[in-house]
């Protein structure tokens, strides 16, 4: 791990200087630097790295802030391997677990080899309206469709494999890998899945029916969804971070990608004990 590229929450409290004390441990062990845009512009600095040069140069992806920087991070990847290390600045924390006291400490276990990889699930997404493709994209956390802000409740037709499931008459629907368990989905009532394992969770947002639950699939299922009444206006979201408006016509496809997100963990790292933390388990506001 020679060249190490730096991505960071911008407008964090103190992400300068919290940035070059970073940087300047890295230099000390004789690691390249690589600033993506938004650490050059934390470092007041015009010389960045395109997204297209950090995919190719570097061997690790140090990343400053919370869940939604790392997902970024990770999506910036692509299909490329390249692991990727949080540092938690932000709330939650269930992908950034490393604290920001802790992190030189466990860049020192990195550097010296004592770490793995956790394999987490992608989805490819596809967007697709007769035979043209109009959106295309992966996700690490979830793909959500659901209705604007003063649209009515909204009919989703949901196939696996080509075999009918289920139309929900819902809010909208969240479709999430075990990684993105924790996130959206978890606040419309689905499971926490472990994050290594490979499933598909299909989730109802405020479904119309109480006998609509959330559904764990197969990974290798492939899901087809199209939206009934789109007189209505109906978003679809990808990790929170991209998306778009749908239009009459067009399906959904969901089905795992052939590439995979490779997360930094030490030897220490407890998921269980990772819940308990963030979740309040065992604590008396649990």
């Amino acid at each position: 791990m020679k060249n190490i590229a730096i991505i960071v929450k911008p407008h964090t409290n103190n992400i300068r200087e919290i940035t070059l004390d970073i940087i300047n441990y890295l230099k000390s062990n004789n690691k390249n630097i690589i600033l993506e845009k938004r650490a050059a512009e934390a470092l007041d600095s015009k010389e960045f790295s395109d997204d297209s040069e950090i995919r190719e140069e570097a061997d690790l992806l140090v990343v400053l802030g919370g869940d939604g920087t790392l997902i970024s991070a990770i999506r910036l990847l692509q299909d490329k391997d390249t692991p990727v290390m949080g540092i938690n600045l932000g709330r939650l924390g269930f992908l950034t677990d490393t604290k920001l006291e802790n992190a030189k400490a466990t860049l020192d276990e990195v550097f010296s080899g004592n770490f793995s990889i956790e394999k987490r699930m992608k989805f490819d997404i596809t967007v697709k309206k007769g035979d043209n493709t109009t959106f295309k994209t992966k996700v690490i956390n979830d793909l959500v469709i659901n209705k604007g802000a003063l649209a009515r409740i909204i009919d989703i037709d949901v196939s696996v494999d080509n075999l009918f499931m289920n139309t929900y008459r819902a809010d909208g629907i969240i479709v999430s890998t075990p990684t993105g368990s924790t996130a959206y989905t978890l606040a419309a009532g689905g499971p926490i899945v472990y994050p290594t394992l490979n499933s598909i969770i299909v989730t109802p947002i405020c479904p119309h029916a109480l006998s609509h639950r959330p559904i764990v699939l197969h990974e290798t299922s492939k899901l087809q969804i199209k939206v009934r009444n789109l007189d209505d206006k109906v978003f679809i979201t990808c990790d929170g971070q991209e998306g778009k408006k749908m239009e009459a016509n067009e399906t959904v496809y969901v089905e795992k990608s052939n590439s995979s997100a490779n997360l930094i963990v030490t030897k220490h790292h407890n998921y269980f004990t990772l819940l308990k933390e963030k979740l309040g388990w065992g604590s008396s506001n649990a």
